[in-house]
């Protein structure tokens, strides 16, 4: 029989660049990789949205404080507080925040190693992994993240 878990504000991790933060509610390595949750905080509007699809992953988004462009199935639209959006295995999807210091809670399911990439992510975003073409895309491939040129 398996029993719950706990996990503390003091417990939790995460990860930071310039413009963004990450907090790992629930760590992929929690659930095996079952499900986790993330919240992200963007502090200034980004310009550009990795548009992408997953092959395994169920993605969830809700947003929890200002507003985000969402790209979904080559539809955009700007989701505000309190609203969600379900994207399931295979589904091209974007997002970048429309507001400064805009969150939004993220979780995955189906996803042993999602931590790995946002701390992977964000060595690359602050300059401390340096890939090439071939490589970045081999990294977010093994994270089962197919990026799609629009």
């Amino acid at each position: 029989m398996s029993t719950g878990k706990v996990i503390l504000t003091s417990n939790k991790k995460g990860t930071k660049t310039a413009n963004s933060e990450y907090t790992f509610h629930i760590s992929s390595y929690d659930t095996d990789g079952k499900v986790c949750l993330y919240e992200a905080l963007f502090k200034n509007h980004q310009q550009n949205k990795s548009v992408h699809y997953h092959k395994l992953i169920t993605e969830t988004f809700t947003v929890l404080e200002g507003e985000f462009y969402f790209y979904l199935d080559k539809d955009e639209y700007v989701l505000g507080k309190g609203d969600s959006l379900v994207i399931p295995p295979y589904t091209i999807h974007g997002f970048r925040s429309k507001a400064p210091n805009s969150r939004v809670m993220i979780a995955f399911s189906d996803s042993r190693n999602r931590d790995d990439f946002f701390i992977e992510l964000a060595q690359i975003v602050n300059g401390e992994m340096i890939l090439n073409a071939e490589e970045t895309e081999a990294f977010y491939n093994k994270y089962d993240q197919y990026n799609v040129p629009l």
